[in-house]
């Protein structure tokens, strides 16, 4: 390898942090022709992720590195969220959940086929509602460098995994313990969202369970300018129908 390949290297592994996948249009952007990415990969310096994408030495991606590079090296507009932000951020790490292997991304775009065809241990399932925009996201540490991962707050979080919740879906259950242990929410932040949220069964279950386990926040939530709809909703089956916010609930959940 000549000198000038040599400080091209050392620069890229000073912008590139291991474990990171890189796509090959970043790559290119910053000045690594095809020919050159061929010579660092035989020369053992990358590893091809996938056709379009490449990490440093010989590693495996991980699922975080994948999402770094869609989110900091392709500017792509793909958040962690749901279940999976609230896993991270310590609300659901205890509570056993089907198909765990699953990250959940929120984004209203297609996935580029360079992360798609990323072979991890983890599947992604992208979701495209409920959509907030760019409100309640935020940035926690990855496991890579000091690089870090945008994903949804709790308050915008526990409203994408409520969209979940339907009879074929995750299960209210679930939800509702979820939903206990968030006694800090930001209510100006929750009003906020509530106010965007175009799911009136989101609406709908989000105060069910407000009302329901009457967090000190509870009482700031703004419920009565909020479009709620009519007609009855089935959230689960064989539920007992609750009155005031016109779905169904478990039994053991509507004394309350």
């Amino acid at each position: 390898m000549n000198l000038q390949n040599d400080i091209k290297i050392k620069q890229l592994y000073q912008m590139l942090p291991e474990g990171v996948v890189a796509p090959a249009s970043w790559l290119a952007e910053q000045g690594y022709s095809m020919q050159l990415l061929y010579q660092y990969t035989k020369s053992g310096w990358l590893k091809k992720t996938s056709r379009g994408s490449y990490i440093r030495g010989d590693v495996n991606p991980s699922w975080q590195g994948a999402v770094l590079g869609l989110q900091k090296l392709s500017n792509q507009p793909f958040h962690i969220g749901g279940v999976t932000s609230l896993n991270l951020q310590g609300y659901a790490h205890y509570l056993p959940l089907n198909n765990s292997q699953t990250i959940y991304l929120y984004g209203t775009q297609k996935l580029p086929a360079w992360f798609k065809n990323i072979k991890l241990e983890q599947e992604f399932y992208v979701m495209k509602k409920p959509y907030f925009k760019t409100i309640g996201l935020k940035s926690i540490p990855s496991n890579i460098k000091d690089w870090e991962m945008v994903v949804s707050s709790p308050e915008r979080a526990i409203m994408e995994l409520l969209y979940q919740v339907k009879p074929d879906g995750l299960s209210f259950e679930f939800a509702a313990e979820i939903f206990e242990g968030l006694t800090t929410l930001r209510p100006s932040l929750v009003n906020e969202l509530l106010g965007m949220c175009e799911n009136i069964r989101v609406k709908r279950l989000f105060l069910f369970l407000t009302s329901y386990f009457n967090h000190p926040w509870a009482k700031h939530i703004k419920k009565e300018s909020l479009e709620l709809g009519v007609g009855r909703m089935q959230i689960v089956k064989n539920g007992v129908f609750d009155n005031e916010f016109l779905i169904t609930v478990p039994k053991e959940y509507h004394a309350r």
